[in-house]
């Protein structure tokens, strides 16, 4: 028998709009993480430029690493490359210090998006996962058009996925392949019975293990159920890689809805938010200010940088603000001016 189905000619019928997608902003679609490698030119993703610049157009890189421009010596980390010892530092403090040099071409770079349940939440726009998501595609897009090498951790309570980087397009995209498929997964799934905080550091401890020193690392997440442990794994990190972190937030999450009962959940329990009293309001507004200014003054006191970005605004003005933002603050640190704090 024929295995195949007989074709049938369709009627020619008159090609009309297509729908608007209900989901968009809900799941992550592969065909926008794509599409994005066309807003990148704004982070400096210019493939003919080929400057030292990694997302800051023709300026100087603000991210370290190693390569031919030598930038300043740091105390040795245990882990650290012992080949690039400071060694008139190092006499002349009676402690092991190390050069650190300017990025190299072709340096591995990790996207580390967190993926939980309490990402899956929006009001406006997107799902924050759909922006941590669109955040990293535009990141690897620039980081592959310089010729840097894209891998990453996509993680949630049950497990997570890594990718060692790879250069070429293989690498940005394997990357946005999981994003996409991980992320629409996760909707379909039960809430994992698994601790969310639990998840967050195993993630982080597995970066610490794939990535060599000086690797640059991009770390997309809400930064909610994470405990010192976590935060113990970050500033590990923080110490032997550059690391940048992405504060992904819902503007529901920075201000309270308007005064009304609103049904609430987390996928295993059921609430009611009353938003009625000015205190509730404000003891809102306050949880979420005490989780920002923890997160920012964390990675602000060991040299982490701190981009926040909100699922409402767009996404690629955001990071290009942001990141401009963070090679100035450093460029004046290095200058002798005092950042801001």
């Amino acid at each position: 028998m024929w295995p195949f189905r007989k074709r049938v000619r369709a009627p020619v019928s008159v090609v009309t709009a297509p729908e608007p997608n209900p989901f968009r902003g809900v799941r992550v679609h592969l065909k926008d993480l794509i599409q994005a490698r066309h807003q990148i030119g704004s982070l400096g993703g210019n493939r003919r430029t080929r400057s030292h610049a990694l997302l800051a157009g023709g300026e100087r890189s603000p991210f370290k690493g190693r390569g031919i421009d030598f930038e300043e010596s740091r105390r040795y980390q245990p882990g650290d490359d012992v080949r690039l010892m400071d060694w008139r530092v190092t006499a002349r403090t009676n402690e092991p210090h190390l050069k650190v040099f300017r990025e190299e071409r072709e340096r591995p770079v990790f996207m580390v998006v967190d993926d939980r349940q309490a990402m899956h939440f929006g009001t406006k726009v997107a799902f924050k996962s759909v922006a941590a998501a669109q955040a990293a595609a535009l990141l690897g897009w620039a980081s592959h058009a310089r010729g840097d090498r894209v891998g990453g951790i996509v993680f949630a309570e049950a497990d997570h996925v890594e990718l060692r980087p790879k250069g070429g397009r293989k690498g940005i995209l394997q990357l946005l392949n999981v994003l996409a498929s991980r992320s629409n997964e996760s909707l379909r799934q039960p809430p994992d019975s698994r601790s969310s905080a639990t998840s967050f550091r195993l993630a982080l401890n597995r970066v610490l293990k794939a990535a060599r020193p000086g690797s640059l690392i991009f770390l997309f997440s809400d930064f909610r159920e994470w405990d010192q442990q976590s935060k113990t794994a970050l500033l590990r990190l923080g110490a032997h890689h550059e690391v940048v972190a992405m504060f992904i937030y819902d503007q529901v999450e920075q201000v309270a809805p308007p005064p009304g009962s609103y049904p609430i959940t987390d996928g295993r329990a059921h609430g009611l938010l009353q938003t009625h009293s000015s205190q509730v309001v404000d003891a809102y507004a306050q949880a979420f200010h005490t989780r920002y200014e923890e997160v920012r003054r964390l990675c602000r006191s060991r040299g982490i940088g701190f981009v926040p970005l909100s699922t409402h605004e767009e996404i690629s003005s955001q990071l290009t603000k942001g990141l401009q933002e963070l090679g100035n603050r450093r460029s004046a640190n290095h200058s002798g001016v005092a950042g801001v704090a």
